[in-house]
């Protein structure tokens, strides 16, 4: 008693996708469950931090952001622009100088 028509193959293989279907399905539940459970503990756990402490913390990393961008628009304001403005003179008086002698480097 084998496999010994096409009807006999088409019926064999519908049950074998059944079965691992079936234990794919279950499977995919559990890991599905567990990952859940893992996510609802870390989230305690996330709640726990913040309410014993964490805040403190986020707040001196917002302190520190205003700190930096506070310092990068002091030198932004105090040493780039000036530097920019020279180096902008400088250039248009080197594009007036070769308009008028008529002299370019290339």
């Amino acid at each position: 008693m084998g496999i010994d028509t096409l009807q006999d193959f088409r019926d064999v293989t519908i049950i074998a996708f059944t079965i691992a279907g079936t234990v794919v399905f279950l499977v995919s539940l559990i890991f599905i469950i567990v990952i859940g459970l893992i996510a609802i503990r870390l989230m305690s756990t996330i709640r726990g931090a913040v309410q014993n402490g964490m805040m403190p913390t986020l707040s001196s990393f917002r302190d520190t952001a205003n700190n930096v961008r506070g310092t990068t628009a002091f030198l932004s304001d105090t040493a780039v622009s000036p530097i920019i403005r020279v180096y902008s003179v400088f250039a248009g008086v080197k594009r007036g100088m070769e308009v008028i002698t008529g002299m370019r480097r290339r």
